[in-house]
């Protein structure tokens, strides 16, 4: 079997787990990577054995890569997988898709047209747990509401990233990790509310602190919305989510779901173990699997969401969404 030849865009945390990852599967070859920042670029490339380029367009115009991992900011996704995919090379991802609808959109015909694999790597695909949620939600009925809150203290380790409305898009946009499951469970949504706050803008997109809200209607029936409050004074950070539906409530405690009916309340386990790594089933695809087609439409309705959300908190109405 022929090595898949990778190459890796990015150098911080998430770059190194990938890379880590790919490293070690069979059948792949981690053959160069480009970083912007030159330290961390060049200490991973040393780990790994591997050449580091000085531009990504240096590593998506190499013939001896087949595929291409993007690890980087939300504003350079798109282009970067855009050319990668232009180049023939198949792409693997972070989320969310795009930092803009229209890239979004052509990213997904243009990888329909071309062929080439556009793995988003949204984790709900490989994960036991997300099955046993699927078959929970089956059998309790319509969605009634979804609700989700996140309280995050302090900036965190990157506040340039998450903390910058030029670099990552407004943090309705990072809702896309908790939104991507619930388009998987309920379809598209109709319509989109929003709300932001932010304290400490800066001409330059950076801020201290936010709240962001967002509220969607399901084509399908029901409403979700998710709130984020970060850079907060919190000792801790929090979340909660619940799903109402109309023969009963899932909420998410103790890392692990639990269902309340008229009959009583249990956990739910997962159901059996992940399937497989985002990694292996990257390569899996790259090798002649197809279900990447349809959790890329499922990215792209998540990004729709987190994006008519900016506009909605920006023109104070309701969006309507495709």
């Amino acid at each position: 079997m022929k090595a898949i030849r990778l190459g890796l865009v990015g150098s911080g945390g998430m770059a190194q787990r990938r890379a880590a990852a790919f490293a070690t599967m069979e059948g792949c070859q981690l053959t160069a990577l480009t970083a912007r920042n030159a330290r961390t670029g060049a200490e991973l490339a040393q780990r790994h054995e591997v050449e580091l380029l000085s531009h990504w367009q240096a590593l998506i115009e190499r013939i001896d890569i087949d595929a291409v991992a993007i690890c980087t900011n939300n504003d350079s996704h798109a282009p970067i997988a855009t050319a990668a995919l232009k180049a023939g090379k198949h792409v693997f991802l972070e989320y969310p898709l795009a930092r803009r609808l229209d890239e979004g959109e052509a990213l997904v015909d243009l990888a329909q047209t071309t062929g080439k694999v556009l793995r988003v790597a949204h984790p709900e695909v490989v994960s036991a747990e997300h099955r046993q949620l699927k078959k929970a939600v089956a059998f309790l009925g319509g969605l009634l509401v979804a609700l989700f809150t996140r309280l995050t203290p302090g900036r965190g380790a990157r506040p340039e990233v998450l903390f910058n409305l030029r670099v990552s898009g407004p943090p309705s946009l990072f809702f896309v990790y908790h939104v991507y499951p619930l388009i998987d469970l309920f379809g598209p949504a109709a319509w989109v509310e929003g709300y932001a706050h932010y304290d400490g803008l800066n001409a330059d997109g950076a801020y201290e602190r936010f709240v962001n809200r967002a509220v969607v209607g399901f084509v399908g029936g029901g409403t979700a919305q998710w709130t984020w409050a970060g850079g907060i004074a919190i000792s801790r950070a929090e979340q909660y989510e619940h799903l109402v539906l109309e023969g009963g409530t899932l909420a998410y405690e103790a890392d692990s779901w639990c269902r309340s009916t008229a009959a009583g309340a249990e956990s739910l386990p997962p159901l059996g173990d992940d399937e497989h790594s985002l990694e292996s089933l990257f390569l899996k695809e790259v090798r002649g699997g197809d279900g990447w087609c349809a959790d890329l439409d499922v990215a792209l309705e998540a990004i729709r969401i987190g994006l008519g959300a900016e506009v909605a908190a920006a023109e104070g109405r309701r969006v309507a969404l495709s």
